[in-house]
């Protein structure tokens, strides 16, 4: 009302939950809101909310999630609907599916990066990048005896 814009972007210091450093968690990890891990992660995390995570924090799995912003490390594809933040020290060993993509210097990242919009960054987990990358409509690639002749 009055010009003021009603929607209000996520705090990162609003924390609604915390998986502190030296704490593991195996199995799927479910949350609202916004959650910082400095922990372990053993297992796919799914929100529609914002993780945080932290320089001590390791996830191995698939993060789904509307929000992500890491300075840890994360073995496993991720898919954000709205927005990835790598810090600096972050490190990345997956692949990456958001329609906005923030990547410091001297964040790592190993695998294909995609920026999409949200109803079409579907990532299947497990496929390789170029099955991934590959257009639906786009030849495929040539087979080597077809590259030799």
């Amino acid at each position: 009302m009055f010009g003021r814009n009603t929607k209000r972007r996520p705090r990162h210091d609003a924390i609604t939950a915390f998986l502190g450093a030296g704490t593991q968690y195996h199995g799927q990890f479910r949350f609202q809101g916004v959650v910082r891990i400095d922990g372990g992660v053993i297992g796919d995390i799914v929100s529609d909310g914002v993780l945080v995570l932290g320089e001590q924090g390791h996830v191995e799995g698939t993060i789904r999630v509307a929000e992500l912003v890491t300075s840890g490390s994360i073995v496993g594809d991720v898919e954000a609907t709205r927005r990835v933040t790598l810090h600096k020290r972050s490190n990345l060993d997956g692949n990456l599916v958001a329609p906005v993509v923030v990547i410091e210097e001297g964040a790592v990242v190993n695998g294909l990066v995609r920026m999409a919009p949200p109803e079409e960054g579907i990532l299947v987990s497990g496929a390789p990048p170029a099955a991934i990358s590959q257009a639906p409509d786009a030849a495929p690639a040539p087979t080597e005896e077809e590259a030799g002749k």
